[in-house]
């Protein structure tokens, strides 16, 4: 260990001590104690050329996995994005379903002042109906009331002497047939009247027989009437 060490400070000072590329001599001594210096320093890394090849192939399969991970953590990146994306969808969705709530809540207060209003409203109605109802039974008491007084107004007032309606309608109607049989008689003594004032007056000078009977028929006639 501490031999390899020595080396490659060696090495080390060698570097130091040797040229940079520009200013290197061309000459193959010199290029070929460069190249035994490198493979010096390859050797001392643990480099040689039976374990290149699979340090290749591992450099190659770390070149995989890398590009691998790469893209696993692109993917994780993406799923973050989406993840973010879908957050503020659901942080959008609960805020409209907050919103859509509140306005339920609203709609619904609505509906219970309105039926309020509604069941106010069927209850005036239904005090109107009463009213109406009420009204309508006055009319038509006091429309019977006024065709019985119509009636009682029209109709002899015998009702305060006791007699029943039905025979009181029964004299109504004999007493109008009395009156027009008188009616009829007192046309018929007037026109007898005037016939005999027309005619001279043969009475005071000797009237026919027939003639003193036809005056006393007369005479009778108005005292019947």
């Amino acid at each position: 260990m501490g031999e390899k060490q020595g080396r490659k400070a060696e090495n080390s000072k060698n570097k130091s001590a040797s040229p940079p590329p520009k200013e290197r001599n061309s000459s193959p001594a010199m290029d070929k104690s460069w190249m035994e210096n490198d493979f010096d320093e390859m050797r001392e890394e643990g480099f040689s050329p039976s374990n290149f090849s699979e340090l290749k192939e591992e450099l190659h399969t770390q070149h995989k996995d890398t590009k691998n991970l790469e893209k696993r953590v692109e993917e994780l990146i993406t799923r973050i994005i989406n993840a973010d994306k879908a957050i503020n969808e659901l942080t959008e969705m609960k805020t409209m379903t907050r919103e859509i709530r509140d306005k339920c809540i609203s709609f619904s207060n609505r509906l219970d002042q309105l039926e309020e209003r509604v069941s106010a409203i069927e209850y005036q109605m239904n005090e109107i109906k009463q009213e109406e109802k009420s009204k309508e039974k006055r009319r038509k008491r006091n429309e019977q009331s006024l065709q019985e007084v119509w009636d009682y107004v029209k109709r002899p007032n015998l009702h305060l002497i006791g007699v029943p309606e039905s025979e009181g309608e029964n004299e109504m109607k004999r007493e109008e047939k009395s009156k027009e049989k008188r009616r009829k008689r007192n046309e018929q003594s007037l026109q007898e009247v005037w016939d005999y004032v027309k005619r001279p007056n043969l009475h005071l000078i000797g009237v026919p027989e027939s003639e003193g009977e036809n005056g006393t028929k007369l005479e009778n006639t108005l005292q019947d009437s």
